[in-house]
């Protein structure tokens, strides 16, 4: 194998790890438990459904929303859990100031 061989292959290799680590930082898997609203069809975000939650930071009890993904499983939840609290497994991706939850799978919790 001559040194050009090897090199070409390990700069292949630092690139493959490097673009996982960068698609792995991206995605992250998260359950969080909130609210379920269904957004209507064609609605201006694109989104299925939200996931209003309730979080404590220091004294005080902040909400956040996620948007979910208008997949089929976003679809079902919206379907399925709207007006209720859901328990909601996905991975969760900032995209355009907003965090976006595609979800795996869910249980109403109420």
């Amino acid at each position: 194998m001559s040194l050009r061989t090897a090199f070409v292959g390990l700069v292949a290799v630092m690139l493959v790890g490097f673009v996982s680590a960068v698609l792995a930082a991206e995605a992250k898997t998260v359950t969080v438990t909130g609210d379920v609203k269904a957004m209507p069809a064609g609605n201006e975000m694109k989104a299925a459904a939200m996931v209003e939650v309730e979080r404590k930071v220091g004294d005080k009890v902040e909400k956040m929303a996620y948007r979910v993904t208008d997949d089929d499983q976003g679809k079902k939840l919206a379907k399925e859990a709207d007006g209720k609290k859901a328990e909601v497994k996905g991975t969760v991706e900032e995209k355009d100031k907003a965090l976006w939850l595609t979800v795996t799978e869910f249980k109403i919790v109420e």
